[in-house]
């Protein structure tokens, strides 16, 4: 998946090792490796955060077609929560992560 744009670096889970693996998979997002071996994702140079905290909803804009988005969504088994919507020129996919956060892609594709 082509990312473009995260809403927020700041991601709340209580699972990081869990969350990692999530983003890392599902959003093709770099990973690096700390002095102790912990993992660390980036999206532009810019480190993500697994913080403590309640559920939030985040916004990924991505430039990828909504065909390959929805492929791509079927081939790591995430499931969407509710229909693709429409928001003037973007296509909306609305899933989870396993922490209840709720993410919404847009495309303008």
């Amino acid at each position: 998946m082509r990312v473009s744009s995260f809403s927020t670096y700041n991601i709340p889970v209580s699972d990081y090792n869990r969350a990692v693996r999530f983003y890392r998979e599902v959003f093709d997002l770099p990973s690096n490796f700390g002095a102790h071996e912990e993992t660390h994702l980036s999206f532009q140079g810019q480190p993500l955060a697994f913080i403590d905290g309640d559920p939030i909803t985040l916004n990924i804009q991505v430039q990828d077609t909504p065909q390959a988005i929805e492929n791509h969504l079927i081939n790591y088994d995430v499931e969407q929560t509710t229909p693709v919507s429409k928001n003037g020129a973007n296509t909306v996919f609305h899933i989870q992560d396993f922490e209840g956060n709720h993410i919404k892609l847009s495309t303008t594709k």
